[in-house]
């Protein structure tokens, strides 16, 4: 005669191997559903924000301050650059579209660094600055549209480490530019590029800001 049964311990440990799985997958399920509002919304873009160029790919020479041989005294001035910027296409097979579609550049940050990795801000390079910008650019295949910032402002050379600098001494230090943007759409896009600023009192002796 035959007889039917089960091994309950056996069945158990299957039982909690499968709610092992169950509860890995929805792990991984939650996580993918936990990413950042950010990333999300940037990686919804069809559209890519590039920086081009910084200063047209020149490194900076930037005077900590004018007028040490002139009769006004000494002072500050900001340092600004030009930035040229594209909107592309993510997918490089899609024409440029008929109706002009854009991103508006609405601000900028920039960040200094050193390669010698000391970078504390206000002691090794000064502090990350941002501000606003509103202006256009159209998705196209070529070409560039060019925004201006001020990549170093004045209050940044009243404060070490550039307050610091003797005429014997050069800082040299790296900003990295990044340009933010919104799509017509409302999908947040950014680009970044970097810039070698070298930072010296060069015995200028001009008597006012130079026009940038």
């Amino acid at each position: 005669m035959w007889t039917w049964g089960f091994d309950r311990q056996q069945t158990r440990g299957r039982m909690v191997a499968v709610g092992g799985l169950l509860a890995t997958g929805l792990s991984v399920a939650t996580m993918g559903c936990g990413l950042s509002p950010d990333y999300v919304t940037e990686s919804k873009a069809a559209v890519l924000l590039i920086v081009a160029s910084i200063n047209g790919g020149v490194v900076l020479d930037s005077e900590v301050r004018y007028g040490t041989l002139s009769e006004t005294g000494e002072f500050v001035c900001e340092d600004e650059v030009p930035v040229a910027v594209a909107v592309r296409n993510k997918n490089p097979g899609v024409p440029a579209p008929i109706i002009p579609s854009h991103v508006l550049i609405t601000g900028y940050e920039v960040r200094y660094y050193r390669s010698d990795g000391r970078s504390a801000e206000g002691i090794d390079v000064p502090y990350r600055i941002t501000g606003n910008l509103s202006t256009e650019v159209d998705v196209a295949t070529s070409g560039t549209s060019e925004v201006v910032i001020e990549v170093v402002r004045r209050q940044a050379k009243l404060e070490p480490p550039l307050s610091n600098i003797e005429q014997s001494t050069i800082l040299t230090a790296f900003a990295e530019v990044t340009i933010y943007g919104e799509t017509i759409s409302g999908d947040r896009v950014q680009g970044s590029g970097r810039l070698q600023i070298d930072f010296a009192d060069y015995l200028d002796d001009a008597t006012s800001c130079p026009t940038n």
